[in-house]
């Protein structure tokens, strides 16, 4: 198989109240500086007994969506950072693209996690924030046939 690599230039990330009010979803991409769904492995120990050391089995991978973006409360509704507070707890459906084409894309449910408000003084630096938002279950990617 050849190498591939992915450049991410021109992500797509939306945020909707349902899977179906994605394709008219809230996009974000442009505050964003960082998005990736990492894996939280889990392990269970099974106990050492007369005849075995303990061991650990694999159990079902959680997930989370870690995510970056520049504050942006002085935007209509406080942009994407005014979305994670009011809905800080709350079930959402997102999805995301790499790239602008559709394909590889992400979909699933995250919990609403709050960002920042407010950093650094006097440096020039823009506000930033980050927050990793639980996912509901394990996230549907579609890959190019």
């Amino acid at each position: 198989m050849a190498r591939s690599v992915i450049i991410i230039n021109a992500p797509v990330f939306k945020l909707a109240d349902t899977e179906a009010g994605l394709d008219a979803g809230e996009a974000y991409e442009c505050q964003l500086t960082s998005a990736a769904i990492t894996p939280q492995p889990v392990t269970n120990t099974i106990p050492a007994t007369g005849c075995a050391p303990a061991t650990q089995s694999p159990g079902r991978t959680g997930f989370q969506l870690d995510l970056a973006w520049l504050q942006s409360w002085g935007d209509p509704g406080g942009g994407l950072s005014g979305y994670a507070y009011n809905n800080d707890t709350l079930p959402k459906w997102f999805s995301l693209a790499l790239d602008a084409d559709a394909v590889p894309l992400a979909v699933g449910q995250v919990y609403i996690v709050a960002g920042a408000y407010g950093g650094t003084f006097g440096d020039g630096s823009a506000a930033a924030a980050t927050a990793a938002w639980p996912c509901l279950d394990k996230p549907v990617i579609t890959t190019p046939a």
